[in-house]
């Protein structure tokens, strides 16, 4: 029909144990966001971001069902915090803070994006390296 796009959006990685993500509205002005659905007891993060990528500096969440613990740290300053959040609940991460989320439900999500996601280039490194990449800003 003329006026109407209708479109079954498949499911980024279906093999991630974790549960579903999906890319919705890409290429909409550059714009784009990525719907998560996560189970109880999985870990979603457990990395931080450069700010390489503009949609990661900030990441914006916004946790739309379900409860979570997110656990932060900011290895320039030391701080460390954990905080329960439930849906309803918007997040911004800046770079360099190291982050996870543990799903204390089954958990849905969404990620803003100002950008479109290149699968090659997350912007995303593991927690093992966080500690070298913290001791490289110090030392610059």
């Amino acid at each position: 029909m003329e006026g109407v796009e209708i479109r079954k959006v498949s499911v980024m990685n279906p093999n991630d144990e974790r549960g579903e993500s999906y890319k919705l509205f890409t290429n909409e002005q550059g714009v784009q966001i990525i719907l998560c659905k996560r189970r109880k007891g999985t870990i979603s993060g457990n990395h931080y971001h450069k700010g390489e990528d503009a949609s990661k500096n900030p990441e914006k969440l916004y946790l739309i069902s379900g409860k979570a613990i997110l656990d932060l740290y900011n290895g320039l300053t030391g701080e460390r915090l954990s905080v329960k959040i439930e849906g309803g609940t918007e997040v911004r991460i800046y770079p360099h803070i190291l982050h996870k989320f543990k799903a204390l439900d089954d958990i849905v999500f969404l990620e803003y994006r100002s950008t479109v996601l290149d699968d090659n280039n997350k912007d995303s490194y593991p927690a093992e390296s966080y500690e070298d990449y913290i001791n490289q800003l110090k030392n610059d």
